[in-house]
């Protein structure tokens, strides 16, 4: 029996596309007792055996278990009805427009008649009957997806319909003077509006074709519009009566995979028992790793090898047997969750911290000879810095401290991305919190999918503290520093959901046009003292600074440690804090002040 889980409405449309997918395959096959037979013929959409496993056993509408076998559930729900109703039922049940050979074996094996027999019945009941459209693609559809009326008054046509008035003049805003009458309007119409709902471009196309004039002629004609309309290269229609660009499909398909995992029904098994990996099973997966050139899942190898997946019974065993014998052959290498590769097969960017990370060093000294560039120890910070030094924000790779792991893990992480890590596609783990990720083994693959369904292959070496491999991302967010973004946990090992914020954070943000001034400070920084850029970054900010954007902007300029920021803020008589304001300020006569001599008993050793 298939879990009770609440679809959110996106979920409900998008598994709906893939059944699609699935039904179609399956009436293809007729029937399937091995699914790895089925998932292998879905391969090329993306959907994999685990999914297919779990959107057949949680959608009895669609698909049945029935004599040890997975059919179509129209097949079963059709026998014995009208001929015109078997149609109906099938098409309906398939959720949009239906290949004509795949209906016509479809209506032969539920009636158990001889389906050559059937076709050119099925061709005249389809091409008299009002209920039913052909496309001009050979693909059966039912006129009452789309918009039907004729001679009905406006508001009563709407209303059989189920469109507003409001949802059609929206319509008629994108198509303005649109010409229905001209050669291929149904499908420019399309092209115009898309994502559209055709009951309401329907809508649209009828009150223009069939005006109230009792005098006009009426040329709008269902059946016709919704036979074109459902033919156009590049465009699918969805179980909500939705037309999207096809552009849009890999998006549902992800969804799709992240409620899969989330349903992950149980299927009885004739065999409960864990799987024993035998010394050649372990040889051929191990090959096929070797040979594949990319990263190969364990838990796809138990869906190869063994037609197991997490909806699985004995899931969770059969994975640590499987992992146990791979992990024991030096062929191969563990790069984290479930994922394998060729050992010696990574990236070798992913092993070092890349130079401009490394602090500059710098020897100035003021007229005592003293070096300008000192850091304190805490105790002469503020404690209001003090704090703020452990703070995320404050945090980057080769300068941070250990975050303690929270007493419950969230499960979505809210990040900012700054400056240097946008220029070299990296990111620190500095910002997470200890053991978000897992700890072994210390270089690990992950993959990011965003909201649109697209995926990123990252690399996590938590011994250089860095993720990377961001670059192709980071580059398609115009904010340079300050772009806010969650990643959040799925079921499936190392997969993490990625998501831009709208609004970037007020703190680390930094606009281009002061990037571009503090690019220039920094490219004449040679022999300057952070003290000295400081002060004139500082100078920017009349009404004061909170630390970690003072931090942020500095770090354009030149890498600096968080502690030499906040010790020159504290012991330069230049800088202040006004009492109960968390911000610094810069009084530019007070410079030749120098170093306050009550901080020099913190000066660090």
């Amino acid at each position: 029996m298939a879990k009770t889980v609440e679809l959110k409405p996106e979920e409900t449309f998008a598994r709906s596309y893939v059944d699609r997918l699935i039904l179609e395959k399956l009436t293809e096959m007729e029937s399937a007792v091995k699914l790895g037979e089925l998932a292998e013929k879905l391969s090329s959409t993306g959907v994999g055996l685990a999914t297919v496993r779990a959107l057949l056993a949680s959608n009895p509408q669609r698909f049945a278990y029935h004599e040890r076998k997975w059919v179509p559930a129209a097949r079963i729900a059709s026998e014995g009805r009208p001929f015109s109703e078997a149609i109906r039922l099938i098409v309906d049940t398939f959720g949009g427009p239906m290949p004509f050979d795949l209906l016509v074996l479809e209506l032969a094996r539920s009636r158990r008649e001889d389906a050559e027999m059937l076709r050119p019945r099925l061709e005249r009941i389809i091409e008299g009957d009002r209920n039913f459209a052909m496309t001009p693609d050979g693909r059966v559809a039912l006129v009452q997806w789309g918009f039907v009326a004729s001679a009905e008054s406006r508001a009563r046509a709407f209303s059989l319909n189920g469109v507003t008035a409001e949802e059609v003049a929206e319509v008629q805003a994108k198509l303005k003077d649109f010409d229905w009458r001209a050669e291929d309007a149904f499908t420019k119409a399309v092209v115009i509006t898309a994502p559209v709902s055709l009951k309401v471009l329907g809508a649209a196309a009828w009150e223009r074709l069939n005006p109230e004039d009792p005098k006009s002629i009426h040329l709008y004609d269902a059946k016709e519009f919704y036979s074109h309309v459902n033919a156009i290269p590049g465009y699918v229609l969805t179980s909500n009566g939705m037309i999207y660009p096809e552009a849009e499909v890999k998006k549902w398909v992800a969804t799709a995979t992240r409620l899969a995992d989330r349903l992950a029904p149980t299927v009885d098994m004739e065999d409960a028992a864990p799987i024993e990996i035998k010394p050649a099973d372990t040889k051929r997966m191990v090959e096929k790793i070797v040979g594949s050139g990319d990263t190969v899942m364990a838990i796809k190898l138990l869906e190869e090898f063994y037609e197991i997946t997490p909806g699985t019974k004995t899931f969770p065993d059969d994975l640590t047997n499987i992992m146990a014998a791979l992990n024991g052959d030096s062929k191969v290498q563990w790069v984290g969750g479930d994922r394998f590769r060729k050992s010696g097969d990574v990236p070798e960017f992913v092993n070092s911290v890349p130079e401009p990370f490394y602090f500059v060093q710098t020897e100035n000294t003021d007229e005592e000879g003293e070096l300008v560039d000192v850091e304190l120890t805490d105790e002469g910070l503020s404690s209001t810095l003090r704090k703020l030094l452990v703070h995320p924000l404050a945090m980057d790779v080769l300068d941070e401290d250990p975050m303690p792991a929270p007493k419950t893990m969230p499960e979505t992480s809210r990040l900012v991305l700054k400056s240097i890590h946008r220029e070299l596609g990296t990111f620190p783990l500095a910002q997470f919190t200890n053991d978000w990720f897992d700890i072994e083994p210390p270089l690990q693959e992950a993959v990011l999918i965003d909201p649109a369904g697209r995926d990123l292959q990252v690399w996590i070496n938590h011994e250089a503290r860095l993720i990377y491999n961001l670059i192709d991302w980071w580059y398609e967010q115009p904010v340079e520093s300050g772009a806010v973004f969650t990643l959040t946990k799925t079921p499936r090992p190392n997969v993490f959901d990625f998501a831009w914020m709208d609004q970037p954070d007020p703190v680390v943000f930094i606009s281009s046009q002061r990037m571009e001034e503090l690019r220039n400070l920094g490219a004449e920084a040679e022999g300057k003292s952070t003290l000295g850029l400081l002060i004139e970054s500082m100078a920017h900010w009349p009404k004061g600074a909170d630390y970690l954007t003072i931090l942020a902007e500095l770090n354009v300029a030149r890498r600096v440690s968080r502690r030499l920021v906040a010790s020159l803020l504290s012991s330069y008589q230049c800088f202040f804090q006004r009492s109960g304001s968390p911000v610094w300020h810069f009084d530019p006569k007070k410079v030749d002040l120098g170093f306050d001599k009550s901080k020099k008993k913190f000066l660090k050793k």
